[in-house]
């Protein structure tokens, strides 16, 4: 049989702008004997956005205000685009209007400057309970076909599944949930047959078919062709268009003549 997502440790990635609060959250993450593992640390919301976008995240713990992208505004983006991880949200006394407006969001909680070790640990071990109980529900739902199948069955169905969604928002945590496998083990996996892994894979579908989009439909606007493309931010697209292509997406329909 082989190895079924049994997660030792769920993902979290910490965003918040003042570094002392900042290093002194990690640390007390780390002090307690929760399955919880820092994947990544930020400074503002749109760096951990960037982040979150390529990584399997299961938890985000961020401060509320902060340059260039507040929390609030990041909780808002992953409500819509990535529901599957939760939020906690860390506010100070006199942000509570803020606070009020996370809930809309359905961030799962909140922790008070300055952060006491019994709160964070209410606060995490609550949020354990949940995250283990939504992985036991996957596990026994995973039919038996897909627990037998050959790696090399397992990265088909990845490819498959990327091809057949690549314009919505997928991420490597809802692949887990469908196959019933660790996300670290399916990456691993595709990388080793594909020589990629499967975000890069993603991006090169993406970005593919964006390029046909902008010649071969020179009506549509850049933000909607993005949007089709499974980039409904149209900033972060054309950043990643052209982080892949060398040039802005404009420049890319104007070089091949559409006009």
């Amino acid at each position: 049989m082989t190895e079924l997502a049994s997660r030792k440790a769920y993902d979290v990635v910490v965003a918040e702008d003042e570094l002392l609060i900042q290093e002194n959250l990690i640390k007390k993450i780390n002090a307690l004997s929760l399955p919880f593992t820092i994947k990544g640390t930020f400074e503002d919301g749109e760096s951990a956005l960037d982040f979150i976008r390529n990584h399997h995240v299961d938890l985000l713990i961020t401060d509320i205000k902060m340059p260039v992208m507040s929390g609030l505004e990041l909780s808002r983006i992953l409500r819509a685009s990535f529901p599957s991880i939760k939020v906690l949200i860390i506010s100070g006394y006199n942000e509570f209007t803020l606070a009020q407006q996370a809930i809309e969001y359905q961030v799962k909680g909140f922790l008070l400057k300055p952060i006491k070790q019994e709160n964070l640990e209410q606060a995490l071990t609550k949020l354990l309970i949940e995250l283990d109980g939504e992985n036991e529900t996957v596990q026994a739902s995973v039919p038996e076909h897909l627990k037998n199948m050959s790696k090399e069955e397992i990265v088909s169905c990845i490819e498959k599944y990327l091809q057949e969604n690549f314009r919505k928002q997928i991420t490597m945590g809802e692949i887990s949930d469908r196959l019933g496998f660790a996300p670290d083990y399916l990456s691993h996996l595709f990388k080793k047959y594909h020589n990629e892994s499967p975000i890069r894979y993603l991006t090169n579908l993406r970005i593919h078919y964006a390029r046909q989009l902008l010649i071969r439909h020179p009506e549509l606007e850049v933000s909607i062709i993005g949007e089709m493309s499974g980039y409904p931010d149209p900033v972060y697209f054309s950043k990643v268009f052209k982080k892949n292509t060398g040039i802005w997406p404009s420049q890319y329909r104007s070089e091949k003549g559409a006009k």
